[in-house]
């Protein structure tokens, strides 16, 4: 059977606006040939009940991954204008004599450097500057929010397929596992003795009152399913960085520490990160207890609460990470994430039944979000 250029774009068209899986085309093109006499039949002359399900998902799939080739030649043309153009490097310039001490580190010029060109294709108005450096007193120079979400499951039996190409989206199930050994890792260890602004009672109620801060307790059922959820981490434009798989009943914190550990291995190293996070408390002060990220990016990263669900969170707790009481956070509210998973339940149904591969393939996360933007 041959398949259109034409019919597939215009299948990725409906796919970017509607979501439904091959299976609509397939029946509707059946129901109206069907309708005007056409019927298609093997070499037995007998008649195929399904004939455009099979054809139509490889050719799809084929189409697809056309499509990818020629974004990452167009990408790839991109980066070597970009590079092309890239301004000099921007250096500081002290106002002191030779003689004299330099200025606090509060008071130094942001030092100048680039972020990963993944983050600035991402979004550049976040990470398309020059400049770093601003102090997390002042806001710093970088908000991104996160959160975890259990509708978007996928169920094992619809199995796998070969691995056509890397999602851009998805961070690998190896690097979380890699990630959750070091955490399990570093609470063998006493916890350190750290004096924190927030009482560790109040705290302590804060955990108590979210599901998301409670790791063991389970959002999702694991019967029937190999991924339970996802993990998402935002721009404060609310343009999706990466995803996480959830894989455990719940949402522990290795999901989170890992898209937090990979994108500041894509910063330049004076960056400075604001988190907001539902629970931002109970994870600051896991991080402040245990060894988990070495002293470079723990001082430069800072949590706080999301705007919606600070008011949920002890007053003691609000006065040091309500979003609305930190200088310099502006209107980083922290709750792009909601309004991520509200454009994503359309593609709940198709990541249910997809195999592996679509399921965290470019055209169901990558592509979609684009046109969705």
């Amino acid at each position: 059977m041959a398949v259109s250029v034409e019919l597939l774009s215009f299948y990725r068209a409906l796919f970017e606006r509607s979501c439904d899986a091959i299976n609509a085309l397939a029946a509707a093109l059946s129901t109206y040939y069907g309708r005007r006499g056409f019927r298609m039949t093997n070499q037995n002359g007998t008649t195929v009940k399904d004939p455009f399900r099979h054809g139509l998902s490889q050719a799809a799939q084929w189409y697809a991954i056309l499509q990818v080739e020629v974004e990452k030649q167009v990408d790839s043309i991109l980066q070597r204008c970009r590079r092309l153009v890239k301004p000099p490097a921007v250096v500081s310039h002290s106002h002191h004599p030779p003689s004299s001490s330099p200025p606090p580190a509060a008071e130094q010029e942001p030092l100048s450097h680039t972020c990963a060109d993944i983050l600035i294709q991402r979004c550049p108005a976040c990470f398309g500057g020059v400049l770093f450096g601003t102090s997390l007193d002042k806001g710093g120079d970088i908000h991104v929010a996160m959160d975890g979400n259990f509708h978007h499951r996928h169920r094992r039996s619809a199995g796998d397929s070969p691995s056509f190409y890397e999602p851009s989206y998805f961070l690998p199930k190896a690097q979380v596992d890699t990630i959750g050994r070091r955490i399990a890792q570093a609470r063998r260890h006493p916890s350190k003795r750290t004096k924190s602004i927030v009482p560790d009672e109040a705290i302590d109620q804060c955990e108590a009152s979210y599901e998301a801060a409670d790791g063991q307790k389970q959002k999702a059922s694991t019967d029937g399913f190999d991924d339970t959820g996802l993990m998402a981490l935002i721009c404060r434009h609310d343009i999706p960085l990466f995803f996480a798989n959830i894989d455990t009943p719940g949402e522990q914190q290795k999901y989170s520490v890992t898209l937090i550990d990979h994108l500041f291995s894509l910063l330049p190293p004076q960056a400075n990160v604001v988190v907001l996070y539902d629970v931002g408390c109970v994870l600051a002060r896991s991080l402040c207890r245990f060894d988990i990220f070495d002293q470079a990016i723990m001082s430069r990263l800072r949590f706080a609460t999301t705007a919606m669900h600070a008011y949920g969170h002890e007053w003691a707790c609000q006065l040091v990470y309500n979003p609305r009481l930190i200088t310099g956070l502006g209107l980083s509210d922290g709750e792009g994430t909601e309004r991520l998973w509200s454009r994503f339940i359309k593609l709940i149904g198709i990541e249910r039944v997809s195999s592996v591969g679509s399921y965290r393939n470019h055209v169901i996360f990558g592509n979609w979000l684009r046109i969705a933007d």
